[in-house]
């Protein structure tokens, strides 16, 4: 059964568990799962479970971080790795190694998190800060999961209440499950080829083409909100809105230099503010002007990139979150580097049944 939350002390839940008062989420269609949250002081949610639009779930497992995907996800479980209480210190005389404890002890705990996912596939690590929310009736209730947690001064470990389980009423999508991906445009040739990025995480996938005309399949899907772009030979279109931000556009550029990577020339085409979610977009276009290692006859790389940027506080300058890429290759010298166009049609993909439309005229 759903615990109201506010029935409960609220200082506790805000420090404890990290679940707000009700917010008005744009949850993530196609992303919202029906499950229970279990919480380690036999609390539970119950409601429709999904991440923060655009964000990911990662896990890190030994040497590498893993990304997965949220519909192939069947029950996480975390448990306590380690607890203690810690003591703050001062240093009274600058330069000498005398401290005295500052405070009361506060309490630690580190959490290591179990993953099984469709297939029967099991994991087990460090779960990278991750945001859910429950849907529960008109509310809707914010859950971080942590791997570390740190409580209050004079706090016991015992208040430092965590979601111990989550799980879903379906069994999770299977590995290999596809999207439908609609394209009704002019742009679209048989030879034509097309690539997603999704929003937030700029995951990259290929479309396959799937028969039909304009018809394409995505291997994974990933996510629900998608850039798309198009290549034709020398020519890209690339799905994106009408307009520009002039200030925001200033701040990217302005940035840019503080991004240095192998490219000597960077090109900014087109700047997109994603006011709900807090980031900025970026199109650049990325070309290799002087000498590099490369000695055949194309040795200059190009490449066709999103640089995500997160807007710090105050809206004055932006700092490199992120980077994705559509498309790259490597010309020769002189060659003519890739045409590329922005579609404000592409842009508008609509949802319909788990897919993704474009071009058609918009009800």
């Amino acid at each position: 059964m759903a615990i109201n939350v506010q029935q409960r002390p609220a200082a506790r839940w805000l420090v404890a568990l990290g679940i707000f008062a009700s917010c008005a989420v744009a949850w993530a269609e196609g992303q919202a799962r029906p499950g229970k949250v279990e919480f380690s002081d036999g609390s539970a949610l119950v409601g429709n479970i999904s991440l923060t639009p655009g964000s990911e779930l990662k896990i890190h497992l030994d040497n590498q971080v893993r990304t997965l995907a949220f519909d192939r996800v069947r029950e996480l479980r975390m448990e306590s790795e380690k607890e203690s209480l810690e003591q703050a210190y001062r240093f009274p005389e600058a330069g000498k190694a005398f401290r005295v404890a500052e405070g009361k002890p506060f309490p630690v705990r580190s959490l290591k998190t179990a993953i099984s996912l469709a297939g029967g596939e099991n994991l087990s690590g460090h779960l990278y800060t991750t945001v859910l929310y429950v849907e529960t009736g008109e509310n809707a209730k914010k859950v971080i999961l942590l791997a570390k947690q740190r409580g209050k001064e004079g706090a016991a470990l015992k208040e430092l209440v965590y979601a111990a389980r989550i799980s879903f009423d379906e069994p999770g999508a299977a590995e290999g499950a596809v999207a439908r991906l609609t394209l009704k445009l002019p742009e679209i040739r048989p030879s034509s080829q097309v690539v997603a990025l999704s929003v937030g995480a700029l995951d990259r996938v290929e479309a396959k083409p799937a028969g039909g005309a304009g018809e394409y399949t995505l291997a994974s899907a990933p996510g629900s909100e998608l850039f798309v772009a198009i290549k034709n030979g020398g020519r890209i279109t690339v799905g994106w809105p009408r307009g520009s931000d002039e200030k925001m556009s200033a701040l990217v550029k302005s940035s840019m230099p503080n991004s240095e990577d192998f490219f000597d020339e960077r090109r900014v085409l087109g700047v997109y503010h994603d006011e709900a979610k807090g980031f900025v977009y970026s199109l650049i276009l990325g070309l290799r002007k002087g000498k590099t290692t490369l000695e055949e006859a194309r040795s200059q790389p190009w490449r066709l990139e999103l640089y995500r940027w997160k807007l710090d506080d105050d809206g004055a300058r932006v700092m490199l979150a992120g980077k994705g890429y559509f498309f790259r290759g490597i010309d020769a010298k002189n060659e003519t580097v890739p045409v590329v166009e922005v579609s404000e049609k592409l842009w508008h993909l609509e949802r319909q049944d788990g897919g993704w439309v474009a071009g058609e005229e918009r009800r």
